[in-house]
């Protein structure tokens, strides 16, 4: 298996480019959505085997945990866990990350749609109220989550959980970043929010802007380091493998 990379606006295109999935491996599915105006997403529903995450680039989604609904803004973040009812809606024009972990079957039900079959995968229709409280749910605006400072960049955890670790990353100008290395256990994912980082996949050395995604599997020889400028990123570790916990611990 290889690595994946994806520049801006790259991606396998469904429904006319309105979805593009970055990365729709066993672990971890990625797809990136535009929605043109305020439209409908999703109904109330819930996963009994995966939880499904997102994070909001552009514009407002409107998403339903539970019994109440929560407008989030860019920069905003949420998880739904497993048997937690929820549903979401655009109000403008918007663009967002959507990861289920594991997949689920997501990427598969997104390509049978597209090809105008009826899909299907882990998710079950629901009323509004019904399944695990809504406490049970991840919900944090732009800048919130728990945050780990250290010389030359800043990182956020947004989600910890065992199916995934989310993480928000502020990096200045000299961080190096770890040391080319693979994981055994998970997928390493790395989505650019704000100016460039530079990425080794496979041995091969890139600077991606803005939009760019890469992703390594397990086994895949990886890293990471800032670009001449400071620069924003979203890393995501599916499953978590205690990674998240791992960033505690070194403070």
């Amino acid at each position: 298996m290889s690595g994946i990379v994806h520049r801006d606006r790259e991606g396998e295109e469904l429904f006319g480019g309105r979805i593009l999935i970055k990365s729709s491996l066993e672990q971890l599915c990625v797809a990136e959505s535009f929605f043109q105006g305020a439209r409908d997403g999703a109904d109330p529903h819930y996963h009994r085997l995966h939880a499904d995450s997102f994070y909001v680039l552009e514009g407002e989604l409107a998403f339903l945990v539970h019994d109440r609904e929560i407008l989030l803004g860019p920069g905003a973040c949420v998880c739904a866990p497993p048997e937690v009812v929820h549903g979401f809606r655009s109000t403008k024009t918007s663009r967002f990350l959507n990861f289920h972990t594991p997949d689920g079957g997501f990427a598969e039900n997104l390509r049978a749609r597209d090809r105008g079959d009826s899909g299907g995968f882990d998710s079950f229709d629901a009323e509004i109220g019904d399944g695990l409280p809504g406490s049970h749910a991840i919900l944090l605006d732009a800048g919130e989550g728990e945050r780990l400072p250290s010389e030359h960049r800043t990182l956020t955890i947004k989600i910890g959980r065992a199916e995934l670790a989310l993480l928000e990353f502020a990096i200045e100008p000299g961080f190096e970043g770890p040391e080319p290395h693979t994981h055994d256990d998970h997928v390493d994912s790395f989505y650019v929010l704000e100016g460039e980082a530079e990425f080794l996949m496979e041995g091969e050395r890139l600077l991606l802007g803005a939009g760019s995604f890469v992703a390594a599997p397990p086994g895949i020889e990886h890293a990471f380091s800032v670009a001449p400028g400071p620069s924003r990123l979203l890393n995501v570790h599916a499953p978590s493998a205690d990674f998240h916990e791992s960033m505690r611990r070194r403070g």
